[in-house]
């Protein structure tokens, strides 16, 4: 490749870094309650007008993490299972946003199933 070329290439890949590097981090943990930490419970950051929404999972210290978020205002929503069972608004500035630890209730459980299984031939 000629020198004008490797610039060019250069000069892209610049770009593109500045873009993906380009937003926030936003922390926080969720918290039952109780006090007790919440684990692997899905945080959903919904923006309001501004390209995707964006998920992560708590960890097992209920604290979670959200990466490269363009500064804004957003919806903070916490999912059990296919519920929304807490929201907040944020706003979310450089270069890190970090949130008190959010405490809610856990939802109730339903639609669970059970099976019964049998050892033996019905017809014995």
């Amino acid at each position: 490749m000629k020198i004008n070329q490797w610039r060019w290439v250069l000069a892209v890949l610049a770009f593109f870094a500045a873009v993906v590097a380009n937003g926030a981090t936003v922390q926080g943990q969720l918290v039952y309650a109780s006090g007790r930490p919440s684990a692997y419970v899905a945080v959903r950051l919904n923006s309001t007008g501004r390209g995707p929404s964006q998920f992560a999972y708590s960890g097992g210290d209920g604290r979670f993490y959200l990466k490269n978020v363009p500064t804004g205002d957003y919806k903070l929503e916490v999912w059990q299972g296919s519920k929304v069972v807490t929201s907040l608004p944020v706003r979310v500035q450089e270069p890190t946003t970090t949130l008190v630890p959010i405490r809610y209730q856990r939802a109730a459980a339903t639609n669970r199933l059970s099976c019964q299984f049998r050892t033996k031939s019905p017809m014995t």
